[in-house]
């Protein structure tokens, strides 16, 4: 595979070791859940070279992962189940997928709002990648 591939799978690795949550997957199809689930997307960045003598080069971006949660209660419940979300991802942790390291850079629970009927609290996950 290549980073391109590579940097989702080991991704979505982890994500999958995430309990308790429906994941609607990018093309992957499906209705939206009745109750509480993440959507995901993935953000890459720009890719940098590492050096001028090397083909190496340096994969930066974000996975976003969307909380969809029922109205009905505080704010505060949401965001709380974002925050574990994202402390699924700690950071300077690394996954390993084929031959890219993914190491988590960041992770930041953004400002939610009402979607659709729904409540969607955005979780954006930092990472940085070399292959």
């Amino acid at each position: 595979m290549s980073a391109e591939g590579d940097i989702p799978a080991a991704l979505m690795a982890r994500l999958g070791e995430l309990a308790g949550y429906t994941v609607l997957h990018p093309r992957k199809g499906g209705d939206q859940p009745a109750g509480e689930h993440i959507r995901v997307a993935l953000v890459p960045n720009d890719s940098l070279r590492t050096g001028l003598d090397v083909q190496e080069q340096e994969h930066r971006g974000f996975l976003v992962l969307t909380l969809v949660s029922d109205l009905g209660q505080y704010e505060a419940a949401s965001r709380n189940a974002a925050g574990a979300i994202a402390g699924h991802f700690p950071l300077n942790a690394v996954y390993e997928s084929g031959d890219a390291s993914v190491k988590i850079m960041g992770q930041t629970v953004r400002q939610a709002r009402e979607e659709m009927g729904r409540w969607e609290t955005p979780i954006w996950i930092e990472y940085q990648a070399f292959g």
